[in-house]
């Protein structure tokens, strides 16, 4: 009984109020056992993680470094030592290859993820300093996810990162004529559908999906998560062999958006960034793009994403023309900003080559430049671009290696045809002749049906145009202003037009117009004479 009793005392009856705290501190023991369990505490197949990770994100961040992984072996030329195409160095320094420092890295983070992610940083970028062909947008954004799985501070800046893609890919489509042409044009046709009936339609629900995307995970990023996932998921499917076959080197980024981004999406509590420095980098994220349109901010990390209205290099040579590209055995693009242009025009070209750099940007003119003999790129006008011995002429190619080199001679530079021009008066049903498939547009001929004096303002774009036929069209006096700009042009037809000699008086700076077909207009001999210059004259 005595036992009894003191059994009774030691257990003493618990108050409700006492109960629900030790109910709430019971769960509460729980929760830190499940979050020790979550950090690797536990024995099996997640013995390994690292304590300062948890389970999920350890597995996230395994995902984003299979796919970095995958991203560099399908580009691994590039973190070669290489002759061809040359690498784009910050500095002149000498080479180094960064492929297997690269994989031990990410070794490194799957290991001591706290230390490994900051030392991929460091040599990706040691890497792109080294070498600017390697700053393309897919390698750093993968970074920036695996960085979301260690860091909370890293997810907060993921969240934002993925924000400014998702929303600027929007906007630049939106505002890019190239992508509501050529771009959006080419992939559907690629894709096997009727182009020309349904590719403006599919570039603005494309863009007005992607902006979408980007407001809801400003505002509701919960409901971003799924768009996430079937967007990249999309995006993937479309690249991939089964429909585009196209710039595999994005697909694992893709697919690690779809996984990790949505996790980011999903776990995000609220829409308002809370720490000053959040706000710094919300700020950054959502405005630097615009720099994009100024050539402060290169387009890889602008959230250009196959908007087009990119710069474009080409360079002429003695022995003819060398566009600036990518692709090949690096499985990238050319990282095209208007100084990787010019440190490649400098790498390959010798003293005497000039360089067309066409930038289809509002903001941005064309830039002409000619190699001197320190190797540099000397910027000049445009007409000093096109003075000198023309590289296609009727002789063959090698006929320049015949010229006495003890007395040099400056070669005419060949401008780069512009994209867009060609897709629009293309559609317009604008005939435009080559001489041969390899060389610039020289003439174009409108017809009566396919006129449209807005279709002048793409003549421009073709700045080896040397022709123009415009009989018989609905051509005025001031569209002939269009034309100044056309600084190679010898010859116009304006039969059986409405032109004037105050047209014609449009013209007179155009410093190799030679002939003029006027036949049923009300131009006289004193309008041609003003505006005819001397064949031999216009050569010295």
């Amino acid at each position: 009984m005595a036992s009894r009793a003191k059994t009774a005392i030691a257990t003493p009856r618990l108050s409700h109020d006492e109960k629900l705290a030790t109910e709430n501190l019971g769960s509460r023991g729980l929760e830190t056992r499940e979050a020790k369990a979550d950090e690797g505490g536990v024995p099996g197949w997640f013995a390994f993680v690292p304590a300062s990770v948890g389970r999920s994100q350890y597995a996230l961040l395994l995902f984003g470094v299979i796919c970095q992984l995958v991203t560099i072996g399908i580009t691994w030329p590039l973190w070669q030592i290489r002759i061809s195409p040359p690498h784009l160095p910050t500095w002149d320094l000498p080479q180094w290859p960064f492929g297997w420092l690269m994989v031990a890295s990410l070794v490194l983070v799957a290991a001591k993820p706290r230390w490994g992610v900051p030392v991929h940083w460091g040599v990706l970028i040691v890497a792109c300093v080294w070498d600017q062909f390697r700053m393309q947008p897919q390698f750093f954004s993968i970074a920036v996810l695996m960085t979301a799985c260690v860091w909370d501070a890293g997810r907060r800046v993921a969240r934002w990162t993925l924000v400014s893609t998702w929303l600027w890919a929007g906007l630049h489509k939106l505002l890019s004529p190239d992508w509501f042409g050529y771009a959006s044009h080419w992939v559907v046709a690629r894709s096997g559908f009727d182009a020309d009936s349904t590719y403006f339609g599919f570039a603005l629900g494309v863009a007005v999906v992607e902006l979408a995307v980007g407001l809801l995970a400003i505002f509701r990023p919960k409901w971003a998560a799924p768009a996430c996932l079937v967007m990249h998921v999309g995006i993937a499917l479309m690249i991939s062999p089964v429909v585009l076959n196209w710039n595999e080197s994005v697909l694992p980024w893709n697919l690690s958006v779809a996984v990790i981004g949505t996790w980011v999406m999903r776990t995000t509590e609220t829409w308002r960034p809370d720490q000053a420095w959040e706000k710094v980098v919300c700020t950054i994220c959502l405005f630097a793009p615009i720099g994009f349109y100024g050539g402060y901010l290169d387009h890889g990390f602008s959230g250009v994403l196959y908007s087009g209205s990119l710069p474009q290099g080409l360079i002429t040579t003695k022995r003819g023309l060398q566009p600036i590209e990518g692709w090949g055995e690096l499985a990238v693009p050319f990282p095209s900003e208007r100084r990787t242009l010019r440190i490649y025009f400098e790498q390959v070209a010798e003293p005497g080559a000039k360089l067309h750099l066409a930038d289809p940007r509002p903001w941005l003119d064309d830039a002409f430049y000619v190699l001197d003999s320190d190797h540099h790129a000397r910027p000049i006008d445009s007409d000093a671009f096109f003075a000198g011995v023309p590289v296609f002429d009727d002789s063959p190619a090698d006929g320049f290696d015949q010229i006495d080199s003890s007395a040099p001679y400056e070669i005419s530079g060949v401008g780069l045809d512009s994209r867009r021009s060609k897709f629009e008066l293309q559609r317009a049903g604008v005939r435009m002749v080559r001489r041969a498939a390899d060389e610039p547009i020289y003439a174009v001929a409108f017809t009566k049906d396919s006129f449209d004096r807005e279709l002048l303002n793409y003549l421009p774009g073709l700045p080896n145009l040397m022709q123009i036929q415009f009989a018989g069209t609905a051509i005025q006096d001031d569209d002939l202003r269009k034309l100044l700009r056309c600084r190679l042009l010898t010859g116009i037809g304006l039969d059986h037009t409405a032109i004037t000699d105050a047209g014609l008086g449009h013209l007179k700076t155009l410093p190799y117009l030679q002939y003029i077909e006027c036949e049923g207009t009300e131009i006289t001999p004193e309008g041609l004479q003003s505006v005819i210059n001397d064949p031999l004259g216009s050569l010295e």
